[in-house]
């Protein structure tokens, strides 16, 4: 039952989600990382809400 749930799971993240890598130099992302840890959040998390903002902005 659980290899069924992680297939389809594997199956919607596919169909519904893009994966977008962003390369940045060490000492950037360390410290995004840093600053991310202190406000109790993420870099993923930080990096989506720009987009989205940033997407309302210009639409």
């Amino acid at each position: 039952m659980e290899n069924n749930k992680h297939k389809a799971q594997i199956k919607y993240r596919k169909n519904n989600y893009k994966q977008f890598n962003i390369d940045f130099r060490f000492e950037t992302f360390n410290t995004f990382a840093e600053i991310c840890k202190k406000n109790n959040t993420t870099p993923t998390t930080e990096i989506k809400k720009f987009v989205e903002e940033y997407i309302k902005s210009n639409s």
